[in-house]
């Protein structure tokens, strides 16, 4: 059974920008083309719409003032994942797009862009979401002749959708968020009282790649290996020759560091050093079993509630951690291989030296520094200069973004981001003690839980759950 052929280019599409006279402008020449455009003059009201109207394409600017367009793509991932999202821009920044790119964006458009272009990129959009809705179609209507039934049942090849049993006990109950490396659903567990889970599904174009394959059970292995109450847990790991390959993890609720850098005021020198000490503490054992995690972020640095305590740490995706004693037969990357978040690498790792604990030591520098100011400690206009900066430059000092900071805290921030490793803390549990006491202050003043993480209701993101 072939795919149907697709009737046109022509579309529905949601238009997200603040600015009301380029927004304008935009949707003539979109409603010039042909399609529908339903405007949106903030990231709230444009998730609003896209939940009330069947969209084909979201256009969205990066900047807005209730929410950038990085976090309304992931939103609006989140909600109707095959719905392309394209972004656009005005003041291009490395770190940007590659949170676009992880995130799982269509197009990254640089303004000023030609009109004509804008066409192109809206046409191909809408091409590529008709034709995977095509194609699932087609997949659901063979599955379920061959099945006799119209129930969910085991996926074999077919794509992954609410209901679909994994493994003949994991039942997917809707998506939670996409990455660079897989999906990630909630799930239950029907053979275990339906416990909640988060399963991370590797993507199906990646499952030939016998390297991808490695990194994606080394990242099982490794976490099991640790066993660190800071450290997400893995619950199960499955690859079946007629089904996905799938890590199940345990199911958190809260949010990530950056969704609460992005929501929240900047942080206050106590909850930094809470948040960090854990981090730390979870490095501490990681390096203790010789495992480096190289892509520290605050996307990975997931905050949540225990026994009344907020800001609980769970360290999340050691899908690049390396072994550092792996002989070189067993490497999954080599001396000279780039890995990592970009914005916070390490110097000597944007040089394509090893890496090291001391790597893991300067990213959380840089994760302390963007939480505190609310901007990353070095942007580039494109990839390279962005390595250039990091290996070359000094970031703008931290007590001129903030000086209500102590210049004590600032210190401790400036030595974990050294550009010489060997000018940092020389561990993990070094710069944890650097840390004491702030934490000490904070429990003298108070001996409640430590500042919540905000007023606004919890939001949902990969490996989370309401």
């Amino acid at each position: 059974m072939g795919v149907p052929e697709l009737a046109s280019d022509r579309g529905t599409i949601l238009l997200a920008d603040d600015e009301a006279p380029l927004r304008r402008a935009l949707a003539r020449k979109l409603r010039a083309d042909g399609h529908e455009v339903i405007e949106a003059d903030t990231g709230a009201r444009a998730l609003d719409l896209l939940v009330e109207h069947d969209v084909d394409v979201v256009l969205s600017d990066i900047t807005m003032p209730d929410m950038g367009g990085v976090e309304l793509l992931r939103l609006a991932r989140e909600r109707k994942p095959d719905v392309p999202v394209l972004l656009m821009t005005g003041a291009p920044e490395i770190g940007t797009a590659v949170k676009a790119v992880e995130y799982g964006a269509f197009e990254y458009l640089t303004k000023p862009f030609e009109l004509s272009r804008l066409s192109a990129s809206v046409a191909r959009a809408i091409k590529r979401r008709r034709l995977a809705v095509a194609e699932r179609q087609v997949l659901d209507s063979a599955v379920r002749a061959k099945n006799g039934a119209s129930g969910p049942r085991s996926t074999g090849g077919r794509p992954v959708t609410t209901g679909t049993l994994l493994a003949g006990r994991y039942r997917i109950a809707r998506l939670l968020g996409a990455g660079g490396m897989g999906t990630v659903y909630e799930a239950e567990r029907e053979d275990l009282a339906n416990m909640p889970v988060a399963v991370k599904i590797l993507h199906p174009r990646l499952a030939d790649r016998d390297d991808l394959m490695q990194r994606f059970r080394r990242e099982a292995e490794l976490v099991a290996t640790i066993r660190h109450a800071n450290i997400v847990s893995i619950l199960d790991f499955v690859a079946e020759p007629d089904g996905p390959t799938f890590l199940v993890m345990e199911l958190l609720r809260g949010v990530t560091l950056a969704q609460a850098i992005l929501r929240d005021k900047p942080f206050s020198e106590r909850r930094v050093a809470f948040v960090a000490s854990q981090v730390l503490d979870a490095l501490d054992g990681a390096h203790g079993m010789n495992v480096v995690h190289r892509d520290l972020k605050p996307e990975n640095v997931f905050l949540t509630t225990l026994s009344n305590i907020a800001d609980v740490v769970k360290l999340l995706d050691f899908g690049i951690a390396k072994l550092l004693s792996e002989d070189d037969a067993s490497k999954l990357t080599q001396t000279g291989t780039v890995l990592g978040t970009p914005a916070y690498m390490a110097p000597e790792y944007a040089r394509g030296e090893p890496a090291s604990a001391l790597g893991d030591v300067y990213a959380l520098g840089c994760v302390m520094y963007e939480a505190l100011t609310r901007k990353p400690p070095f942007s580039g206009s494109n990839y390279n200069a962005l390595l250039f900066a990091i290996q070359e430059k000094q970031p703008e000092p931290l007590l001129a973004l903030r000086s209500d900071v102590s210049p004590e805290l600032a210190a401790v921030v400036a030595r974990a981001m050294s550009k010489d490793p060997r000018e940092r803390y020389p561990s993990a549990r070094a710069m944890r003690l650097a840390l004491e006491p702030w934490l000490e202050r904070a429990a003298a003043v108070s001996k409640s839980a430590p500042p919540p993480i905000g007023s606004a209701p919890t939001e949902e993101l990969p490996g989370s759950r309401r």
